[in-house]
């Protein structure tokens, strides 16, 4: 159930990032507008990187791999 919500959690900040930015591109706050886009990136990859990890722990012990 927690995979779902982590989806979730990725499209809700997926639009908030995409509306923020665009809403500082148009007001000619460029600058600002690719920061917007470096912390969301860098939010969903700390989010994200968990479950990449668990995922790969599953694959090691799948496979016998050490």
């Amino acid at each position: 159930m927690e995979d779902i919500s982590i989806i979730f959690f990725l499209l809700a900040l997926a639009i908030a990032v995409t509306v923020l930015h665009t809403f500082l591109k148009q007001a000619g706050r460029d600058e600002y507008a690719y920061l917007t886009l470096v912390v969301g990136l860098a939010i969903a990859l700390l989010k994200v990187l968990p479950v990449i990890e668990a995922l790969f722990e599953g694959v090691q012990s799948v496979f016998g791999m050490y």
